[in-house]
């Protein structure tokens, strides 16, 4: 089926690579494993637009350009969005369900404590995100229900405790953590940008068990009180639900 994109691809990389599909579940794109004999690789085929709702893929390639010197970076070899492929090194299969370790989480943790230092990556236009949502909301039949669902959540949003802008990774789960050879690497950087960290921390408390005195020291909340944070992360985590569940349904 994408027998062109693997001709394009292997001449590009300069290798005859023999690409065999991964089965590997919580991602829209198709994704192949393969060799060039000195490492082993993953290639995505960038699912079509209409299932990669809110993705940018030209965001993207400038978000992976900057953390390409990090430990915790998944190591690209070639990005091509206009072609719609991408070719990484392999570091693992996902901890889908898996409870993080110390190690990795103190891994996780550093790797979100570098990203709030970061503000050079394009930056993410939540109105024209959430502009996108009703009007898809609007073409769906039951549309009024979740244009309510809408509106609680950018209520939420609006009033989150301000915070500064930085590299937000927006899907903060197992499913997108690789661990190999004792190192932690951050994958599926599609949503990512400079936006609001608080979508990252509801992820970090809610999706992978990371203890709120923990996520309360990193720098975007460093400066915060005690309460103005357990009230933020209390509003973030229904953002973060409220989102998930409007995502889903868009897709559906």
């Amino acid at each position: 089926m994408h027998d062109a994109i693997f001709e394009q691809v292997n001449q590009y990389i300069d290798y005859p690579v023999h690409w065999l599909p991964l089965e590997e579940s919580g991602t829209s794109n198709w994704l192949y494993r393969g060799s060039n004999h000195q490492q082993a690789l993953i290639l995505r085929i960038n699912a079509r637009d209409s299932m990669a709702f809110g993705v940018n893929r030209l965001r993207e390639k400038e978000v992976l350009n900057s953390i390409q010197p990090f430990s915790w970076s998944v190591k690209v070899l070639a990005d091509a969005p206009k072609e719609g492929w991408c070719v990484m090194q392999h570091h693992g299969l996902g901890l889908n369900g898996a409870v993080l370790t110390e190690s990795m989480e103190q891994q996780l943790l550093s790797a979100v404590a570098d990203c709030q230092i970061i503000f050079s990556p394009p930056k993410l236009n939540y109105p024209d995100l959430f502009l996108d949502y009703q009007t898809a909301l609007n073409k769906l039949p039951d549309a009024e229900e979740w244009l309510k669902k809408l509106n609680q959540l950018l209520g939420l949003f609006q009033t989150l405790p301000r915070v500064s802008s930085c590299l937000t990774h927006h899907d903060l789960h197992p499913g997108n953590f690789c661990w190999q050879n004792d190192q932690l690497v951050i994958i599926d950087w599609e949503y990512a940008g400079v936006g609001n960290p608080w979508l990252d921390a509801c992820m970090l408390y809610s999706a992978c068990q990371v203890s709120a005195d923990k996520i309360s020291v990193l720098p975007a909340f460093a400066s915060l009180s005690e309460e103005a944070f357990s009230q933020g992360l209390e509003q973030a985590v229904q953002v973060g639900q409220l989102l998930e569940q409007l995502w889903f349904r868009v897709r559906a």
